[in-house]
């Protein structure tokens, strides 16, 4: 009874945008995170301020069960990543980072790396113009923040929630999107988000062969034989320009793909998932 009340306030809750913060890895992930208990209890709430749900549970089970982040041992279902990504909220800087991590963080509000130091996984002036390069550097550290600054000067880019493990499937999420700086980041605006849509498939398409590819056609980067040539059509696997527009770019790029002057890819510091195949089911673990 009490699986089938959490399960219906979560459901009437499902489209709520103010989520809980967290930190580290959300469940897609091996490696482990932490999400403070004071997140999910109702402090100093009202019984009168109850909803239905609520109300029906504390009646059965007592105010204790509506405090409990674990009522009967069922963890609540409201970390972050469950919903699509948060667009009227932007994440504050934390002490470590860089000026480059400073620049992409007001945009994990709401993620699983909100509150995480990041590290630069791949550059692909530093670590090769190619498909392979950026495997190699980023599969299994979970999830990662592509940015790419183009040659008319602007700033775009996506967040990948699942992460590349580089073994040809897709990979799912709704609380996958791409953003953009039209005009750079020397403005001081800021940047546009533009959420996934058509539900959480092919929010990333993960074949180490065909270079890095939000949706099929979202935003396409390191593509084999023009790898410093970024495609884009929005409006398919993700939300247009607030203005309908079909791309990321800047105003005047060619809309066939913007020439591009480096590709880096961010991902949260700690260690990464090993994959090992046991017959054809594949087991993951932690790095040692």
């Amino acid at each position: 009874m009490a699986a089938v009340l959490e399960n219906m306030r979560l459901g009437s809750n499902f489209h709520a945008r103010s989520r809980p913060s967290s930190r580290g890895k959300c469940s897609h992930c091996s490696r482990p995170f932490t999400l403070k208990r004071s997140n999910f209890q109702l402090h100093a709430k009202d019984a009168d301020s109850y909803d239905l749900i609520e109300s029906l549970v504390g009646k059965l089970f007592g105010k204790k069960a509506l405090e409990d982040p674990s009522p009967g041992g069922l963890r609540r279902l409201d970390n972050p990543e469950i919903f699509g990504p948060v667009l009227d909220r932007w994440a504050a800087p934390l002490k470590d980072d860089t000026a480059e991590a400073a620049l992409i963080r007001p945009l994990l509000a709401g993620t699983q790396l909100e509150s995480t130091s990041l590290r630069l996984a791949y550059s692909a002036d530093r670590d090769g113009w190619s498909a392979q390069a950026f495997h190699d550097k980023v599969n299994t550290f979970g999830a990662g923040v592509v940015v790419v600054r183009t040659a008319g000067g602007a700033v775009v880019g996506g967040y990948n929630p699942r992460g590349w493990i580089g073994l040809g499937e897709d990979r799912d999420s709704i609380a996958a999107f791409l953003f953009t700086w039209p005009m750079g980041t020397k403005q001081k605006e800021k940047p546009v988000k533009l959420p996934k849509v058509g539900g959480a498939s092919l929010a990333v398409v993960d074949k180490p062969e065909a270079g890095i590819a939000f949706g099929a056609e979202g935003l396409k980067l390191l593509i084999p034989g023009k790898e410093r040539l970024a495609k884009c059509r929005l409006g398919t696997f993700y939300a247009k320009m607030p203005d309908g527009g079909k791309n990321l770019f800047a105003p005047g790029e060619d809309l066939k793909g913007a020439q591009v002057e480096n590709i880096e890819c961010w991902v949260g510091v700690g260690k990464g998932e090993t994959w090992e195949l046991d017959g054809v089911i594949w087991k993951t673990g932690v790095k040692e």
